[in-house]
């Protein structure tokens, strides 16, 4: 961490630079196809769609974890996630923080700057650890009690959102306590019976496997989830309208939409052709305007940075619902593979940026960039140098973002790994995976002894990943896979 007094002084160097309002729109599972403005022709997004046609489009945009939690810790800290003890894998209710407290984030960078810091929304990064009082080596923090360290700790002022989406428990927590608690009838989690389970969390079972705990307590304790989404759209909407200091903010939206189950509210159903996914995204759709109308209000919309994205690819199948694609809806657009997997369907993402003063109304961008990324992209705009030990896989892409010129190292190799920790290596179009399948939730690893035990694609020229070139191209595979042996070694990616 930084000390006071370099703070301030940072923060007084950047007083004649532009200080936008930040806001960041992280969608849940929003597939790469999913956006009438990325292509789609079954969904209409026409609050999405302004914003694009306001501000910039990026089509190759990624984030380098196939799920939520290992997307979430890419963008907090600008950290590949695979490097920490939880691996590519998700957390559930009885884990803890996954971010260590001393670690820089990009909520603490805008602390520097003067920057007020709120997170709304899906958490899925953790509460507390084995020195809480309370801690359960099984079931995790007590959520009757402080539920330390957590948001407040990693450089956000204010924090109200849940756990996760579609696990135990389900509630809702602001800053580091759980709402309508009732101390004469305590939250209770049971745990997981199966084999293997009731082992601490560095033991037992992770990539494929979700922990199957369980929930006691009054009902006025937990949330439906067909109302999340309208009850973080109206916390967002508030926090924006209740907000008064003459500082500038981040607001970090993690939104529920259109992670499973999918349950929009009543108003939103059977409103689309396409099924219960396009009703989700219709009230997603919503919710995104419901934001920006908030900041219009607030008269700070010209002077907010606002960024809409996802945490990975969309579901194509596995989860038991009215298949989207069987209606002609693709929602992965042109790619292979979908959520949790490693081909570019499991983490291309839509990725649009609008702020008038610095972004050209209706322009793309085919820079590759990561979530990973923005950490080292808003200290290269705030002239700030980050420890040694933040940001370790994080590039900055600011002239992508804001076309202003800058000298730092700019993203030409990405790492990406699946559910079941299947790697892959990107280096300008060229793409290695050290597998043969996709890695993803219920595929079994597996080796056809009569085919090639890598793959290599030329995404520039087959975006669908469909012609594996490994054969043919054995040196490319020797020097990805040296590479990426090296980025894994050293612990960071420059």
């Amino acid at each position: 961490m930084i000390s006071l007094a370099a703070s301030l002084l940072v923060i007084g160097s950047v007083c004649a630079k532009d200080r936008p309002n930040v806001v960041v729109l992280l969608m849940d599972d929003l597939g790469y196809g999913d956006l009438s403005c990325y292509g789609a022709t079954k969904v209409k997004t026409p609050n999405v769609d302004q914003l694009a046609a306001a501000g910039r489009r990026f089509t190759d945009a990624h984030s380098p974890a196939s799920v939520c939690t290992p997307s979430r810790y890419n963008l907090l800290t600008g950290r590949y996630a695979w490097r920490t003890w939880n691996g590519s894998s998700t957390l559930w209710a009885n884990d803890p923080l996954l971010i260590d407290p001393d670690r820089f984030t990009i909520a603490d960078l805008f602390q520097t700057q003067g920057y007020s810091t709120a997170c709304i929304g899906k958490w899925h990064l953790g509460f507390g650890d084995r020195n809480q009082p309370g801690w359960d080596d099984i079931l995790g923090p007590d959520y009757n009690l402080p539920l330390k360290p957590g948001p407040n700790d990693v450089g956000f002022e204010y924090f109200w959102g849940f756990p996760h989406v579609g696990q135990f428990p389900h509630i809702i927590i602001e800053n580091d306590r759980v709402l309508n608690l009732d101390p004469n009838h305590p939250l209770k989690i049971t745990p997981d019976k199966r084999a293997g389970f009731e082992k601490d969390y560095l033991r037992r079972p992770r990539s494929g496997l979700a922990a199957a705990l369980g929930q006691s307590g009054p009902d006025e304790m937990f949330y439906k989830h067909k109302d999340l989404s309208d009850m973080l759209t109206d916390r967002a909407v508030r926090w924006i309208e209740e907000y008064e200091s003459d500082q500038p903010f981040f607001l970090y939206v993690a939104h529920r939409n259109i992670h499973a189950p999918i349950i929009p509210a009543k108003r939103f159903r059977e409103t689309s052709e396409i099924g219960p996914r396009g009703d989700f995204i219709a009230e997603m759709d919503w919710s995104v305007g419901q934001v920006v109308d908030a900041l219009q209000r607030k008269q700070v919309l010209e002077n907010t940075l606002l960024l809409l994205t996802s945490d990975n690819g969309g579901v194509v199948r596995y989860q038991p619902i009215e298949y989207a694609a069987d209606h002609g809806h693709l929602i992965n657009g042109p790619l292979r593979g979908q959520k949790t997997t490693v081909y570019e369907g499991g983490h291309r993402i839509p990725f649009i940026a609008r702020w008038p003063k610095m972004i050209k109304a209706g322009s793309t961008s085919d820079e590759m960039i990561a979530l990973t990324d923005m950490l080292a992209t808003f200290s290269d705009y705030f002239e700030f140098e980050l420890p040694d030990d933040a940001g370790e896989d994080s590039f900055s892409v600011l002239t992508a973002l804001l076309d202003v010129p800058s000298s730092r190292p700019r993203r030409n190799v990405l790492v990406n790994d699946s559910f079941s920790s299947l790697f892959s290596i990107r280096q300008g179009p060229w793409k290695l995976i050290l597998g043969q399948d996709g890695g993803g939730a219920g595929e079994l690893p597996h080796l056809d002894a009569e085919q090639p035990a890598v793959q290599l694609y030329h995404l520039g020229r087959d975006i669908a990943e469909k012609d594996n070139l490994s054969k043919l191209h054995p040196d490319r595979v020797a020097q990805l896979t040296a590479l990426l042996e090296q980025i894994r070694r050293t612990g960071r990616s420059h």
